[in-house]
This record gives C-alpha cells, structure tokens and sequence, in this order.
C-alpha cells in the first residue's frame, strides 16, 4: 500500500507540473489570440490605434491573471509570492534594480559606439508630446506585454518547470516556449485571416536572447518584479530612443550600418547583459546549495 501511495504521488506531482506549464502557456497564447482577434474587429469598426492597443492590453491581462492564479494556486499556498511577485515596499527597489540595468547597459552601448565613430548623435528631442507618448506607451506596454509575458513564462512556467527539472534545465527549456507562443499565435492569425507580422529568424533569435536574459534578472533579483522593469525598459529604449521611429527623444547618423539596434539592443543589452549576469547567478546558486547543505549537516 505504502509503494502504491508513493507512486501516485509522484503522477500527481508529475501531472501537475505539466498541466500547469501547458495550461499557462495555452492561456497566454489564447488570450494573445482573442487580444489581436479583437482588436482587427475595433480597427475596422474605425477605433484609433491607441484604443485598440488599450483593448488589447486590458483582455491580455484581465484573461491571463486570473487564471495563473488559480493555475498557481494548486501548487502553492502563496500563489505569486511563490513565482517573485512581492508586495510594493520590495517591489519598487526591485523594479528599479531591472530599469537601471537598461538604463547602464544602453547608455553604455551609445557612447562605446559614439567613441569608436560607428554613430553620431545629431539631435535631441524634448516635448510634453513626447513624454505623454512615452507614458501612454509604458502603461500599455505594461499591460499588454511586460507583465502577462512575465508572469506567465518568467514566473509560471519557470516555477513549474523547475519543479520537474534542474534550475539550469528550465532556464533552457522557458525561452523555447517563449518563442513557441507567438509562433503559435501567428499561425492562429493566419488561419484566422488576421495579417501579421512575419516571424523571421533574426526575430527568433532575439526573443531566445530575451528570455533567457528576462529568466536570469528573475534568478539573480529573485524577484519577478526585477524582470518586469527589466521588460518595460526595454521596450520603450527600443521604441523611443533607438529606433529611429517617427516619435523619439535623438536622432543619430550611422556610420556603420546596424550600429544602433544591433550594437546597442542586441549585443549591449542582450549579450553583454547575460554575460554579466551568468556569473552572478553561478554564484548565487553556490550560496544557495552551500546553505542547504549546511542545514542538511545541522
């Protein structure tokens, strides 16, 4: 009886990592799905580009949460603090620890290519236009990508992974399915008769980088909440700062043809990004294994 017990146990532990790593994933993608569903309906009815990105933000979020919540709620007592997302008092150091690590890192890759005369920054710009952009970006940028992606890959589908396998085996494991999402969700569009972006190899590639970045600022911070900002940052550096897009805060001349997105998003942020950080969590988890041996011992 007692062997019996033990192996049903150990199907249910099994039964129940898997479910909740497909179910949160399946969540995410349908709701990704039924966001830009709804949203090709409102711009045919005629909404304006910024209703119909704050209809999908608000479906994304209010169909995710809930239900990684009850998802996460048969795994543990304490269903977000389990997965890093504290309350506010630690939060806020947290969030910024991830905002300054852009903030360093792009700044950096700015004046390294300024130096080696790769760019040369010819304006800036500075308008309430400007900053009520970014601001109406952030929040919809928060709701509709930084914080379901987060607490969806970064947190439920990490928890859960690393509930089967090793932390190094998930760490390799939620980027693939980070990328399998809106591989997915295009495929649904296409059948759906929704244009879509194409997924290009290059854009594969940068989605691994950034999960698998996002993934490490959760294991080093051991807040989700690091990775959250970490996510926004990135995003609105992206939009208003390196791309060249028609709303931006400088205006640069390449010399080197890529310099800007390629040196500063991609190797900058994302490479020399992990390269930091890949010590810092070997570390981390020596001290951590060190500890629980020490308890072992006691």
């Amino acid at each position: 009886m007692q062997i019996h017990f033990t192996k049903s146990g150990k199907q249910d532990n099994h039964h129940k990592w898997l479910g909740t790593v497909l179910l949160s994933w399946g969540t995410f993608v349908f709701a990704l799905f039924v966001a830009t569903l709804i949203g090709s309906m409102a711009s045919q009815a005629g909404a304006s580009k910024l209703l119909k990105q704050g209809i999908q933000a608000g479906i994304v979020t209010l169909m995710t949460v809930p239900l990684l919540y009850i998802l996460l709620k048969r795994m543990s007592s304490r269903p977000f603090c389990s997965i890093g997302l504290s309350g506010w008092r630690q939060a806020i150091p947290k969030a910024i620890m991830g905002a300054m690590y852009v903030i360093v890192l792009s700044g950096s890759g700015f004046a390294i290519a300024h130096l080696l005369g790769w760019i040369k920054i010819t304006q800036i710009h500075f308008s309430v236009h400007l900053v009520t952009a970014l601001l109406l970006n952030m929040i919809i940028a928060f709701f509709y990508e930084a914080f379901p992606e987060e607490l969806t890959f970064r947190g439920t589908v990490y928890y859960a992974l690393n509930r089967r396998w090793s932390c190094f085996m998930a760490l390799l494991l939620q980027p693939i399915l980070f990328v399998l999402a809106p591989i997915t969700v295009s495929g649904l569009q296409y059948i759906a008769g929704i244009e879509s972006p194409a997924i290009t190899l290059d854009y594969i590639v940068l989605l691994l980088a950034f999960g698998f970045i996002l993934q490490l600022l959760r294991i080093v911070s051991g807040s989700l909440w690091t990775s959250i900002a970490f996510h926004l940052a990135f995003l609105e550096n992206s939009r208003f700062f390196v791309l060249q897009g028609k709303e931006r805060f400088i205006t640069y001349e390449e010399f080197v043809p890529g310099a800007g997105a390629l040196f500063v998003i991609f190797f900058m942020l994302l490479i020399v990004g992990t390269l930091l950080l890949i010590p810092v969590a070997i570390a981390r988890r020596y001290r951590k294994n060190k500890r629980n041996d020490k308890m072992i011992h006691i």
